[in-house]
């Protein structure tokens, strides 16, 4: 029987995860399992130890399927790069800012990123999302994360 490997980097990539993930469950059984309606501290870790290998064998035998030539699309830099900017800011600016303020930028900068921007649904969806971080974060889990600015 000859296998030929037709996509080697997710050949590669399966047999990692397949490898850390057989690892891992089997690290989990030096621990206490338990059962599913008790678990113990070995449950997580094999579970999900069980299911990286799971993926990891998927994407080898996926790897080994004959498929089309496939064409890899260059990704667009100014989404990603507003996204992740999106993120930092709203990181950097929550405590000076609150969580009102620092989640505007936060929306209406991810909102740029987007090729349907429209000014009308970017506001509704941050006024919905700030209402929703609101009960949640503050009032639901009680955080103790400022809502406007200091001096506000």
């Amino acid at each position: 029987m000859n296998v030929h490997i037709r996509n080697q980097p997710n050949f590669f990539a399966g047999m990692l995860f397949a490898v850390l993930g057989t690892g891992f469950s089997y690290g989990a059984t030096r621990y206490d399992v338990g059962t599913a309606a008790q678990m113990g501290p070995g449950f997580f870790p094999l579970v999900l130890g069980g299911l990286l290998a799971l993926l990891g064998l998927a994407i080898v035998l996926h790897s080994l399927i004959p498929q089309d030539e496939e064409v890899i699309e260059r990704t667009p830099l100014k989404p990603l790069i507003l996204i992740l900017g999106a993120v930092t800011f709203f990181a950097l600016l929550l405590i000076p800012l609150g969580l009102i303020l620092a989640s505007v930028v936060l929306i209406l900068a991810s909102a740029f990123a987007s090729h349907e921007f429209a000014w009308r649904y970017a506001l509704i969806t941050m006024l919905v999302l700030i209402v929703l971080c609101y009960i949640v974060f503050i009032y639901g889990l009680g955080l103790p994360i400022p809502v406007w600015p200091r001096g506000f």
